[in-house]
């Protein structure tokens, strides 16, 4: 596997991590409204609270693979 196949599939993993965060975090804020039980609140608050780990991660896999697409 080259440096630039390796790059695509990075920066695809992390672009496409980075949109399903983000799609989620839209419908958790659209839903906010709503009532929700307990068990699912807490759920959403703990996938929220990881939320800046995510995004970090996601940024930093989609960064790795656009600079070996780079140098690639």
């Amino acid at each position: 596997m080259t440096g630039a196949v390796l790059g695509a599939v990075l920066a695809c993993t992390g672009l496409l991590w980075l949109a399903g965060f983000g799609l989620f975090a839209l419908a958790c804020r659209l839903s906010a409204t709503e009532p929700h039980r307990v068990r699912d609140a807490r759920r959403i608050a703990a996938w929220l609270r990881a939320g800046p780990w995510l995004l970090a991660a996601s940024c930093l896999l989609a960064a790795t693979g656009a600079g070996l697409l780079f140098v690639g």
